[in-house]
């Protein structure tokens, strides 16, 4: 059997990986090498006396045909299809004054692992597009990655102005006073096994999830100068890049649950700190909107305490709710006219890459896809 094995043939839909493994193990159970001609697109089946010619449809251009009215093959029945064969390559037994014209080189285990190694790199695109008429496949690929809501070092709350002693209402409005809730630094610390290898451990905080991420971005995207594109990296690096996002989702998740199981704790402990630092001003002091709720315009100790601890508690209520760390990744298509039109994308692809630029894409004109709606 004789075939071309290079990656481009499964990218316009000639065939596809699936079926090359399958006739390369069948041919190897009977001790027959895959037979391999570049650039062959002509389909052969000899069958006893019967020789079937066609010619493959390559699927990126349009789709295959079911019907009697648009045939693509011819059947002969009155040549010998011993000598045929043997010419393609499909026979063993030689015909006296003929020789073997394609298929003289073999695929090797190692073209096909080639192969496949490239088509998991840069795949082939969805074959059933609507109308498509510029063909091209770009071998970089936008992403949008983040970490966010896991940094609990800066979290704050609002506290009313006049817990503070402010009891003129044009400096009441003025002051925004906020209080953060958690202690500087790494408020929170756990000793986590790495998902990727449970023998290392790490010692996770929010600042260590922080460096990680930035690892990542440092690692695989390509820098173009511009927040407005977003984060572009190679096709080839997709699978790794997506091993690491799926590691440091294992991190986060990790953190986030053993957070949330002393978190309640820790804010109870800044609460009862803050409520004894505010106690003695407030008791000294009350704020005049507290005393003008009661019947005598007085309050007590218990009274304070009690009004005290509900507008702190106010302000803390929402914090264990609010934590919600969450890993962001979301592929996305360059867009063809970026590529081509956008010359400071163009020129940032190019101080990268330098001379291997021109390699990033493949495009040519075709014709338009068969509409999936028979419209």
């Amino acid at each position: 059997m004789t075939l071309d094995v290079d990656p481009e043939v499964c990218r316009l839909g000639y065939g596809d990986l699936q079926a090359l493994e399958i006739l390369a193990s069948a041919l190897a159970l009977r001790d027959r090498p895959l037979q391999t001609q570049k650039g062959v697109r002509i389909g052969l089946v000899v069958a006893d006396s019967d020789v079937l010619v066609y010619s493959p449809t390559p699927q990126l251009i349009e789709a295959g045909s079911n019907s009697e009215e648009k045939p693509n093959a011819i059947r002969i029945s009155s040549v010998s299809p011993q000598g045929l064969a043997f010419a393609c390559g499909a026979s063993e037994t030689s015909v006296l004054g003929l020789v073997q014209e394609v298929g003289l080189n073999t695929a090797s285990e190692n073209a096909i692992e080639k192969a496949k190694a490239d088509l998991k790199e840069n795949p082939p695109r969805l074959f059933n597009l609507v109308r498509l008429e510029r063909v091209f496949n770009y071998k970089l690929e936008f992403v949008e990655f983040s970490l966010e809501g896991f940094r609990l070092s800066t979290r704050t709350v609002p506290l009313p102005a006049e817990l503070l002693g402010l009891v003129e209402e044009d400096l009441q409005e003025r002051l925004r006073n906020t209080f953060r809730v958690f202690e500087a630094g790494t408020p929170f610390e756990f000793e986590i096994a790495d998902p990727a290898d449970s023998g290392r451990k790490f010692k996770v905080t929010e600042k260590w999830l922080g460096a990680e991420a930035k690892k990542i971005r440092d690692e695989f995207f390509i820098p173009l100068g511009s927040s407005s594109y977003g984060n572009l990296i190679l096709k080839r690096s997709k699978a790794d890049f997506q091993k690491r996002v799926d590691r440091l989702k294992s991190f986060v998740d990790t953190y986030a649950a053993k957070v949330r199981e002393t978190i309640t704790s820790k804010i109870q402990i800044t609460r009862g700190k803050l409520i004894d630092t505010l106690y003695p001003r407030v008791k000294a002091a009350p704020p005049p909107a507290w005393l003008a709720r009661t019947v005598y315009g007085t309050m007590n100790d218990g009274e304070i305490l009690r009004r005290l601890s509900e507008e702190v508690d106010h302000a803390f209520e929402k914090v264990k709710d609010s934590f919600a760390p969450v890993v962001t990744c979301i592929f996305k298509g360059v867009q063809y006219e970026t590529i081509t039109k956008d010359e400071h994308f163009r020129k940032k692809i190019e101080e990268y890459f330098k001379d291997d630029a021109a390699q990033l894409l493949f495009e040519y004109d075709a014709s338009r896809a068969e509409d999936p709606a028979g419209k």
